[in-house]
This record gives C-alpha cells, structure tokens and sequence, in this order.
C-alpha cells in the first residue's frame, strides 16, 4: 500500500516541478530575453491590460513605470494586501469582513470608478466634475487593491480547501486599521518618484498584476478539473498554480500583441 501511495505522488512531483520550471522559463524569457531593458520587457507585457497613457502615469527620472497610476496602485495594493494576510496568518480565511467594512471596501472601489469615469469624462473633451491628477489615481487604485485581495482571499480558499476555516479575512476595525500602513508606505515611495526604486515598483506591480489574473486561472482550472473543496495541502496545488500563472503570462502576451495589432490597422 506504500509502495503504491509513493508511486502515485511522484508524477504528481514531477509535474509540479515541471509545470513551475516552465512558467519560470516563460517569464524570465519575456522579462530578460536580449534587446530590450527589463523594463522595456514588463512595459509590452502589461500594454494589453493597461493603456499606459503617459499623463497619466508616474515618471522616475526619464523612465516611466509600466504600468498608469491607477493600475499601479490596485496591483501593488492587491499583492501588498495579499502578502500581509499570509503574514498575519489569515492566508486560510474563508469568511468575508462584516458588513460595515464591507461597505467602506465597496465605497473605495467606488470611488476608483467615479474617479476613472470623471478622467474618462475629460480625455473626451466633455464636461468633468473636478480635474483629476495621478495623486487621486493612485490613491483610489490602492484602495481598490486593499479591497480585492480582502474580498478575493476568502472566496479563493472556500473554493480550494476540503476543510472549513471560520476566519474572516478582516475580523476588526482595529485589525483593519493595521492594513493601512503599508498602503500609506506605498503610496509615498511611488510619489517620491526616486529612479532607485524604479524596477521594485514595476517589478512589484506587474507580479500583482500577473497574481490577479493567474487566481482568475486558478479558479478556471480547478472547476474544470473537479477538484473544488479537495486540497488539504498547499503543495497540492502547485501544479495548478504554475499552469494559472503560465496561462497569465501567455494572456497578457496575446492582448498586448492584440493592441498592438490593432492600433496599426487604427493608423492606417
């Protein structure tokens, strides 16, 4: 019986080694293949999600971030947000914050779209409520950011483990309150603007913006496999992982190529 156990874990093994190598050759080879910076590499990855207008975007020295301040702020604050849950041991939670917070995670992503569709409002040309500037982009970015990884989490985790864990991502104001330091942090390293924290904030941005799409693939692949509510352990989901950010990278390959595509047939 152990014998057959052991013979049964090792493709799973070989698979999860497999499936990461690859999606780490796939990335290291967008991100560092030859002619191009780094930046250059994470900037074409990006352009199918983001529009990367450059008013709208930070600048550090000569170099602009990959991504506009807005999406900037919501992938930073989501992987921020998402690294401090694990951090203060809520990586399991299955339960959603209680309702007065949910209405002020609500109001903050709200207030990103108010805030995207009055900038919508003046590149028309069109009558707008107030001038927007790359301070309130970032700022309702990173509250959109906070917001999703504490909303995201738990409904991920029902979706994946066999047991039932009570935790609420957020338990407390109190406990909410500790969320907001690191955000503050954030958002005054991006505005400071200094070149020598350039490539962490793109680097940074980027690996949330690859984190948020892959959990989309994550969520994908393990309906389609049958395999909701049977995970015990983290390592049995690696495999699913590797192939959820794989898919990421080749998503954002084929939009960017897809944008690219079709501003030139645009410029003809």
């Amino acid at each position: 019986m152990s014998s057959f156990h052991l013979h049964k874990k090792r493709p799973a093994r070989w698979l999860t080694g497999g499936v990461l190598a690859l999606a780490l050759t796939v990335l290291a080879t967008v991100v560092l293949f030859p002619g191009a910076s780094v930046l250059n590499r994470m900037t074409w990855l990006d352009s199918g999600i983001c529009a990367q207008v450059a008013s709208h975007s930070f600048y550090f020295g000569a170099e602009r971030l990959p991504l506009c301040a807005r999406n900037t702020g919501i992938y930073l604050g989501f992987l921020v947000t998402l690294t401090t849950l694990y951090s203060k041991g809520r990586g399991r939670a299955q339960c959603l914050p209680r309702w007065p917070l949910l209405v002020l995670l609500f109001a903050g992503v709200a207030m990103l779209a108010v805030d995207g569709f009055n900038s919508f409002l003046l590149d028309l040309g069109i009558r707008h409520l107030y001038q927007p500037n790359n301070l309130l982009r970032l700022t309702t970015g990173l509250m959109t950011g906070l917001a999703m990884a504490l909303l995201v989490l738990p409904m991920l985790n029902r979706l994946f483990w066999l047991g039932y864990n009570e935790q609420r991502s957020v338990e407390s104001w109190r406990e909410f309150v500790q969320y907001v330091p690191a955000l503050v942090l954030c958002f005054f390293i991006v505005t400071s603007q200094n070149a020598l924290i350039l490539y962490p904030i793109a680097l940074l941005s980027t690996g949330g913006l690859l984190t948020a799409l892959g959990s989309l693939n994550l969520i994908a692949l393990v309906g389609m496999s049958k395999r909701d509510e049977t995970f015990e352990r983290y390592r049995e989901l690696l495999p699913f992982l590797g192939l959820a950010l794989l898919f990421a990278v080749g998503e954002m390959l084929l939009l960017a190529q897809l944008k690219l595509t079709l501003l030139r047939a645009i410029s003809l």
